[in-house]
Parts: C-alpha cells; structure tokens; sequence
C-alpha cells in the first residue's frame, strides 16, 4: 500500500466517525475503536512526511536567494571588470556603475520577491497542516468527550 496523504487520512477519521452507529437523542456515535486507532497511527505515520515536505520548500527557498545574491554579486562584479577594462572616459565609467547598480537592485528586488513567494508558500502550507491537524484533534476530541459521557 503506498503513502496515504495526510489530508486523506483525516478525511477517512471523519468518515470513519460520521459512517458510525448514530446513539438516539443524543450526539453520541459508536464507532470501531480499532478502525479509528488504526487511522491514527497512520497520521502519526504521515505527519512526518509534511513536515519534511515543508522544511524541502524553507531550503529550496534559501537555495533560490542564495543563487540571486550570488547571480546578483556576479552581475555586479562582472560589470565592475567590464567597466575597468573600459576607463577610458569618465561619463563610459559612470554610466557602467549606474548600471552595475540597477543590476544589482534589480536582483535583490527580484530575490525579494522570490523570499516572498517562497516564505507565503511555505506559509500556506504549513497554515493548511494546522488547519487539518486541528480538525483531526476536534475529531478526536469530541470522541474521546462522547466516549466519556458514555461510560459514565
């Protein structure tokens, strides 16, 4: 059996627990304790695999800064070298270091960008979990609330 997503394992708990004998009057539901159990552990089993999706997408996020900084670093000196190779009127070298200026703000810009939508993405990701995780341990809650009322 492959990799069950996390998001389908909760999804499966609350069919579990919806799909369980309804107790009359009451909210109280019956449900397998082993088929819930089984999920669980399957969502233990899984959490770990979005955490580590989550902390792949923090480190290709740094990967793609570090690269624009160092393209942008690059850009800049490549233009620092050009220009020196070019001195032979000081209008040529002040027109090389505006340039060389606007490459490199334009990379920064462009490395902020990507920090952005790297850090949102990430974000996202990571608020979605929580969401599910949320939800899963409502779930749980409210089973263990109504397995206790009624025991008693």
């Amino acid at each position: 059996m492959g990799k069950i997503g996390l998001v389908e394992l909760l999804d499966r708990l609350e069919g579990t627990i919806e799909e369980g004998k309804r107790m009359p009057l009451t909210n109280k539901v019956l449900v397998d304790a082993y088929d819930v159990l089984e999920i669980l552990d399957q969502v233990r089993i899984s959490l770990p695999d979005e955490v580590k999706k989550a902390e792949e997408l923090l480190k290709e996020r740094d990967k793609i800064i570090s690269e624009a900084t160092r393209e942008g670093q690059s850009l800049r000196e490549s233009a620092g070298e050009y220009l020196k190779s070019m001195v032979s009127k000081e209008e040529v070298v002040k027109a090389a270091e505006i340039e060389s200026k606007r490459i490199v703000d334009e990379a920064k810009l462009e490395a902020e960008d990507i920090r952005k939508g790297a850090s949102q993405y990430a974000a996202d990701v990571l608020s979605k979990l929580e969401e599910n995780l949320d939800r899963a341990l409502e779930v749980v809650r409210r089973g263990v609330e109504e397995l206790e009322k009624s025991s008693a």
